[in-house]
C-alpha cells in the first residue's frame, strides 16, 4: 500500500512540475525574434560612463561599421586638443553584426567642462559636452529610476527630457536595470532615439535587467549591452562588466549583476566580491543598486537568493541605501540599523503590476511611475521620491551617519 502511495505522490508531483513548466514556458524559455538589420554607416549610440574614480574619469562608447576600422576620440578643453585611440570589437547578435568602439579618458579635471568627438572610418560625430564634477561642492546630487520599458511610440523621451531640463545639476543618472523592453535592435534604437543627446552627456550608472537577458535553460547576457555600457572591470569575477564599483567624494556606489546569479559559483563569486567592496569602503556613504529586490513588493514572489545571499552583508557593513527595480512598484522598507539599510523599489515604465497592501515597516504604492532625487553631504542622505506624471512629491527619507 505505502509502495502504491510513494507512486502516486511521484506522480502528482510530475503532473505538477509539467503544468507549472508549460504555463511558464514562454515567461522562462521563449525569445521575442530579432529580425536582421543593418549596421550603421556612421557613429552612433555614444554613451558617457564614468570610471572608478568618478571625479578624474569617464568613458565614451560608440558603435559604426561591422568591421574594425580607425577609430578615435577627440576631446577638447579650452584651447587644447587631444586625440585618444579607441579600442573595437565586432559584436555578433541574432539580428546582426556592429563594431563597437570605446575610450577611457583619465586625468580629467574637477570642475572642467569639456567637449568631444568620435571618429570611425573618417566618419565624424557631432560634438558632445560634459562637465566634471567641482571636488569641493560641499553637497552633492543624483537622480535614480527603475525600469523603463517603455513601449515604440511611448513617453520615454518626453521623462528623461523633463528630467534632464529639470535637474541640470545632477552628478550621474542611475538605473536599476531594464532599460529597454526586450533585447533587441529595436528598442535599442528606440531608446537612443528617446535618449536623443542625453546619454552621451550625462554620466549613466546602469544595472543589468531581466529584459537585458536572453532566456534559456541558463540565461545568457545580449551582447550588446557591455559593449554600449562600458564600466570599470573591477567586478566579480563572473560579472566582468556587469557588476562594478564607482569611489566619488564621501560615496562608494556599488552595482552588482542579479540576473546571472544561475549556480553555486556565480553566487558565491558575487557574494566574496561585495564583502571585499563593503568592507574596503570605510566610512563613505554605500549605496548598492541591483535588478532584483531583496524584500518583494508584490505578494507572488519572494527572491530568496538576493536576501538570504546578500541582506546579511549589506546589514553587517552599513549600507546606507539599496536601490531596486524589476517589480513595477513603489516601495520602501527599512532595515535593522535605525534609519538604514533604506530598501527602495521603482519604476518608470508604463506597465504596472499588482502589489501588495502597505504594512508596518513596508510603505507601498502601486500605479505610480516615478523618480528619485538623492541629495548627500558629509552627514545626511536625503531621497525625495516624485511622480513621474506630476512631479508631486510621493515619499520623503532621510539617512544620517
Amino acid at each position: 500500500m505505502k509502495r502504491y502511495i510513494k507512486i502516486i505522490c511521484c506522480i502528482v508531483i510530475v503532473a505538477a512540475l509539467a503544468i507549472l513548466v508549460k504555463s511558464r514556458w514562454n515567461a522562462w524559455f521563449k525569445n521575442v525574434p530579432e529580425e536582421p538589420y543593418a549596421a550603421a554607416t556612421v557613429p552612433d549610440r555614444i554613451t558617457l560612463t564614468p570610471g572608478e574614480d568618478f571625479m578624474s574619469e569617464r568613458t565614451v562608447s560608440w558603435r559604426c561599421g561591422d568591421t574594425l576600422a580607425q577609430s578615435f576620440l577627440t576631446l577638447t578643453a579650452g584651447g587644447d586638443t587631444a586625440t585618444f585611440k579607441a579600442t573595437g570589437s565586432v559584436i555578433e547578435s541574432r539580428g546582426g553584426r556592429d563594431a563597437f568602439y570605446y575610450v577611457t579618458i583619465d586625468s580629467l579635471q574637477p570642475g572642467s567642462e569639456y567637449s568631444y568627438r568620435v571618429t570611425t572610418a573618417g566618419k565624424q560625430s557631432r560634438e558632445y559636452r560634459f562637465a566634471m564634477p567641482d571636488a569641493d561642492e560641499p553637497a552633492r546630487r543624483f537622480l535614480f529610476f527603475g525600469d523603463v520599458q517603455d513601449n515604440i511610440g511611448g513617453q520615454s523621451g518626453e521623462w528623461f527630457a523633463k528630467l534632464y531640463r529639470q535637474y541640470p545639476d545632477a552628478d550621474f543618472w542611475a538605473c536599476a536595470g531594464d532599460l529597454i523592453e526586450r533585447p533587441i535592435e529595436t528598442y535599442w534604437n528606440y531608446l537612443y532615439q528617446s535618449a536623443d543627446t542625453i546619454l552621451a552627456t550625462m554620466p549613466l550608472l546602469n544595472s543589468t535587467g531581466n529584459h537585458d537577458y536572453l532566456k534559456g535553460l541558463y540565461l545568457t547576457i545580449d551582447s550588446r549591452w557591455k559593449h554600449t555600457f562600458v564600466y570599470p572591470e573591477n567586478g566579480a569575477a563572473t560579472a566582468i562588466g556587469i557588476s562594478y564599483y564607482i569611489d566619488m567624494p564621501g560615496m562608494r556606489f556599488i552595482v552588482l549583476d542579479t540576473n546571472g546569479i544561475q549556480d553555486c559559483v556565480t553566487i558565491t563569486t558575487r557574494y566574496q566580491w561585495l564583502k571585499r567592496v563593503l568592507a574596503s569602503a570605510g566610512d563613505k556613504w554605500k549605496v548598492v543598486m541591483w535588478h532584483h529586490p531583496a524584500y518583494s513588493v508584490r505578494s507572488s514572489r519572494i527572491n530568496l537568493p538576493v536576501r538570504n545571499t546578500f541582506v546579511p552583508l549589506l546589514e553587517r557593513y552599513g549600507v546606507h541605501l539599496v536601490l531596486q527595480g524589476h517589480e513595477h512598484g513603489f516601495m520602501r522598507h527599512i532595515g535593522t540599523h535605525g534609519d538604514h539599510p533604506v530598501y527602495l523599489i521603482s519604476y518608470m515604465s508604463p506597465k504596472s503590476y499588482k502589489l501588495r497592501k502597505s504594512s508596518p515597516g513596508f510603505k507601498v504604492i502601486a500605479d505610480t511611475p516615478m523618480y528619485h532625487i538623492v541629495d548627500y553631504n558629509n552627514s545626511t542622505m536625503e531621497v525625495r521620491s516624485y511622480a513621474l506624471a506630476n512631479d508631486s512629491i510621493m515619499d520623503f527619507v532621510k539617512i544620517s551617519r
